[in-house]
């Protein structure tokens, strides 16, 4: 699996920012910053390919922190049964 990062991905104007949608990277619409012909700040989860590719189009990407270093998650994984026991205790 590609090395991921999180990252901030600017864009000059709205049309800029609508083109986005057409590479299909993982995106976070809920962090859209920006309005009318300002521009625009998106974050996202992206590899160092996208990340080029975005930079090789005229935007302006903002590497922020290496997605391996931050675990949200169990890296165990249990059947529900066996949780809901461990959770009665």
């Amino acid at each position: 699996m590609d090395q991921r990062f999180f990252v901030t991905v600017i864009t000059k104007n709205r049309h800029a920012f609508l083109h986005l949608r057409h590479f299909g990277y993982d995106l976070f619409e809920e962090s859209v910053q920006g309005g009318e012909e300002k521009a625009y700040k998106i974050d996202g989860l992206l590899t160092l390919e996208e990340i080029g590719k975005l930079v090789e189009n005229d935007y302006s990407v903002l590497v922020r922190e290496d997605a391996a270093k931050k675990a949200y998650g169990r890296l165990e994984v249990i059947e529900f049964d066996e949780w809901l026991k461990e959770m009665e205790g």
